[in-house]
């Protein structure tokens, strides 16, 4: 995976932007009784995690990108 994009944590699929990112989220991604079983969320960016895990791993995206 190219360092410089970031990975959807449903799919995988890779984006050069967190706005692409959402957007893909939102028209692939959106079924409402999927959507109410995230419960987990990223105190620094608002994604919606299905368990500790994927949060842990969607926060190491945060410690290098700064």
């Amino acid at each position: 995976m190219d360092s410089n994009k970031l990975k959807c944590p449903m799919c995988g699929g890779q984006f050069d932007s967190q706005d692409e990112m959402d957007s893909h989220a939102k028209q692939m991604h959106s079924n409402k009784d999927e959507q109410e079983e995230h419960s987990i969320i990223c105190s620094k960016c608002g994604m919606k995690a299905k368990s500790p895990q994927d949060l842990a791993t969607h926060g190491q995206q945060h410690s290098t990108s700064s």
